[in-house]
């Protein structure tokens, strides 16, 4: 009887050492570890799709020089009244040189429009590239919560089938003694042998996540097979919306009062328009296309007139020299640059639709990010309150329930099923706490996106809530 009572005892609290070998379930004892600060930093310091960004905004700002430089002057050289080479000599008749050096004047009266449209673009570049990193930085923060959730089934997964283990082991115990039936113990094998196959869908799932995870790292040396993920176990604070002007990363977790929640419609559009639309980097980047669209109006307006210059130059005749002076003006009897004026205020049109489309999406995204951020950090709240000992109180019950129906299952009081069914009950309550605390994080970070900031810049201070 003694016996008994040891094995009773073994699997009476979750196994905390290293998990039995089983074909196609492999370790998930974590190897480095990584946190969602460093994991940004690695994608904003060496991603080759914000690098791509970044040359991009080099190759406006080198169309930018292009547009503000001046035509070079064109130099020519001309002789009249002169022999070919080996003729005979030209009589009565004075050899004539003229040098003239001709100054492009379109440039000039060009040049305002052309930088006007080549400054929009370099800040349509500038902004484009902010908001590749934003997406880019929420991308992986999905990918860092993707793996810790896969990271806490494949480890509940294994907790569970090395708790059935010692329950197989006691159960055989006892039919072997004569006190249970051998159904007993058939029942705890099939559900053991279930939860191992479920423990291997965790780990493959697992598995897929550090994967996708390792591509956001800069390390191509990284372990990836035992990667994992440390983060806070605590719902994080809702973001707060307050005035460009006035904006600073302090403000980016406030008290939920400050939040706007509980506003009309009319009042989250006016909060939208006033706060929101004036950082969010693609709608500045719309702003500022329309803008170069409405410059390259004007620059085709100014190629009505063409290779205008003016010219000076010397002219030597039989020793005397003179001065020579000039100015081309093209006639413009028919207007060549018609197409391209239409083509320019088409797309004009074009970029003014594009930035009411972006504009509407920006709200609809921003209000349904709002609204999503506030219910999951709602119910993590209530999740993650805590009991008088400090801990968890949802998975304080979990853990209780498991215990006491493992205890009554001792005593007789229960059956078997019963007591699967707790071990089930704590291992999806496990589960379904992590998937909601992750995914009140992730709607916390889509909501600093969507209202125009940076999580890299704003992640010092997305704290914890209080308790």
């Amino acid at each position: 009887m003694a016996t008994v009572l040891t094995l009773a005892t073994s699997f009476a609290q979750p196994a905390g050492g290293q998990s039995p070998t089983r074909p196609g379930v492999p370790a998930t004892e974590p190897g480095p570890t990584v946190t969602l600060a460093q994991l940004l930093d690695s994608v904003r310091a060496r991603y080759p799709t914000l690098d791509a960004a970044r040359a991009r905004v080099r190759a406006a700002r080198g169309d930018r020089t292009a547009a503000g430089t001046l035509g070079n002057p064109v130099l020519q050289y001309q002789g009249e009244n002169t022999r070919f080479p080996g003729g005979a000599p030209l009589l009565g008749m004075s050899p004539e040189h003229m040098t003239t050096a001709t100054l492009p004047l379109s440039p000039l009266y060009q040049r305002g429009a052309r930088v006007r449209q080549a400054d929009a673009s370099v800040r349509a570049a500038e902004a484009d590239a902010q908001a590749t990193g934003q997406l880019l930085a929420l991308d992986a923060a999905r990918s860092f919560y993707r793996t810790a959730l896969a990271q806490v089934s494949a480890n509940a997964s294994q907790n569970l089938a090395e708790w059935l283990d010692s329950l197989v082991a006691y159960n055989a115990t006892r039919v072997q003694q004569g006190v249970a039936a051998e159904a007993d113990l058939i029942r705890s094998q099939l559900e053991r042998d279930r939860a191992v196959a479920d423990a291997g869908m965790d780990a493959a799932e697992l598995a897929r996540a550090r994967a996708e995870l390792s591509a956001y790292l800069a390390d191509g040396g990284v372990a990836v097979r035992t990667l994992a993920v440390e983060l806070s176990d605590r719902p994080l604070g809702m973001p707060g919306v307050s005035s460009p002007a006035t904006r600073t990363p302090a403000d980016a977790m406030v008290r939920p009062a400050a939040t706007g929640l509980g506003l009309t419609d009319r009042a989250l559009g006016a909060l939208f328009d006033t706060t929101v639309v004036s950082r969010r980097p693609s709608l500045r980047a719309a702003r500022e296309r329309a803008a170069a669209a409405r410059a390259g109006i004007a620059v085709e307006q100014r190629m009505l007139l063409r290779d205008v210059g003016a010219m000076f130059g010397v002219k030597q005749t039989a020793g005397t020299t003179s001065m020579v002076t000039g100015f081309t003006l093209p006639l413009p009897l028919i207007d060549v640059n018609r197409g391209p004026s239409a083509r320019a205020r088409a797309e004009r049109d074009a970029a003014d639709f594009e930035l009411r489309a972006q504009t509407r999406v920006a709200r609809a995204e921003w209000i349904g990010a709002r609204e999503a951020a506030e219910i999951l950090s709602i119910r993590a709240g209530l999740l993650a309150a805590h009991d008088s000992a400090g801990a968890v109180a949802y998975l304080a019950r979990a853990d209780a329930g498991r215990m006491i129906a493992l205890g009554a299952y001792r005593e007789g009081a229960v059956s078997l099923l019963q007591v699967l069914d707790a071990a089930r009950a704590w291992a999806e309550a496990r589960v379904t706490y992590y998937r909601t605390l992750y995914a009140q994080h992730e709607a916390v970070l889509a909501l600093l996106v969507a209202q125009g900031d940076e999580l890299s810049a704003m992640l010092p201070t997305v704290t914890p809530v209080s308790r």
